[in-house]
């Protein structure tokens, strides 16, 4: 199943899943529509609506400043057409989001970079989203000009989920994140999500190897569930 993403420059392609793992192919077409589409994202302050005074003021600044950086970043491709690795980590993690949305109805939330403490350092995953079964996923990007990345995105999941910090973002995530959602973290109930650029023309070749070292991995054990996004970038 194909569903074309025209507002985003996108198709994206529902994979069959394999019990509690769900796969899904994104074909961005149109790298400047992303752009564009990134630079709204990151602006959107939509989020912070619900939140009390005090809680929204100490979200702000780091949201209004990072956002700045990111659009720069942004900016910097739409002017040199080249795909950079912070270019491309964010467009997999806001990108993979946006897949989730339309491929298996999930919400996504502001990536983590919008409101992490400090501004431009990695300290656990990319990006988050909230699906219908009421769990947070926590999403890492990996992108490679020359390698499928699968390679990296996914150890780099186990490696944070052992450092628990799937639990160090609760803090952050009960103010953006619904309370059902939050209750099941608490009870060890969450999803992972392993998304990452794919170079090479057999795009289920790729699939296939990161179900493979999925299934290899202490995640299917540890999460509830998985989810496993291709991204393919036509230039």
């Amino acid at each position: 199943m194909i569903k074309d993403d025209e507002e985003w420059g996108c198709k994206h392609k529902k994979l069959p899943a394999s019990g509690n793992i769900k796969s899904c192919l994104i074909t961005v077409s149109d790298l400047r529509c992303i752009a564009q589409k990134l630079t709204e994202s990151v602006l959107d302050t939509s989020w912070m609506l619900s939140m009390d005074k005090g809680t929204k003021r100490s979200y702000s600044y780091t949201a209004n400043e990072t956002a700045e950086a990111l659009v720069a970043i942004f900016k910097k491709f739409q002017d040199s057409n080249e795909i950079g690795s912070e270019f491309g980590e964010i467009m997999i993690s806001i990108g993979s989001s946006r897949a989730l949305e339309i491929v298996f109805e999930h919400k996504a939330l502001p990536i983590a970079e919008i409101w992490k403490p400090q501004k431009k350092q990695n300290e656990g995953f990319d990006f988050h989203t909230e699906c219908p079964e009421n769990l947070i996923n926590f999403g890492e990007a990996k992108y490679s000009g020359s390698i499928n990345s699968h390679i990296k995105a996914i150890p780099q999941i186990e490696q944070f989920i052992n450092e628990e910090k799937h639990f160090r973002d609760r803090t952050h995530l009960k103010n953006i994140a619904s309370d059902k959602s939050i209750n099941n973290l608490d009870d060890d109930s969450f999803g992972v999500i392993a998304a990452f650029s794919i170079n090479s023309d057999n795009h289920q070749a790729i699939m296939d190897n990161a179900l493979n070292r999925i299934c290899r991995s202490s995640l299917v054990k540890g999460a509830t569930a998985i989810y496993l996004v291709g991204v393919i970038c036509s230039t």
